[in-house]
């Protein structure tokens, strides 16, 4: 059976870490730094910047705005 998007998306954060060397709250520090950028100059910057993957990187965006 298929994960719903709740599922997906904390099935994605607790596999930050393997998948990237980092947990959600180290990325989220990251992103805390990236100020003045658009939510989509955000996605683009961990997707070539930091070479992760689309869904990473919008669980990552999804985390930041849930937090401000």
């Amino acid at each position: 059976m298929a994960l719903s998007p709740s599922e997906m998306h904390d099935a994605i954060i607790k596999n930050l870490p393997e998948k990237t060397g980092k947990s959600i709250s180290q990325w989220l520090e990251i992103v805390n730094e990236l100020k003045g950028f658009t939510n989509k100059e955000i996605l683009n910057k961990l997707k070539v910047e930091y070479k992760i993957g689309h869904f990473q990187a919008q669980t990552i965006l999804k985390c930041l705005n849930l937090k401000n």
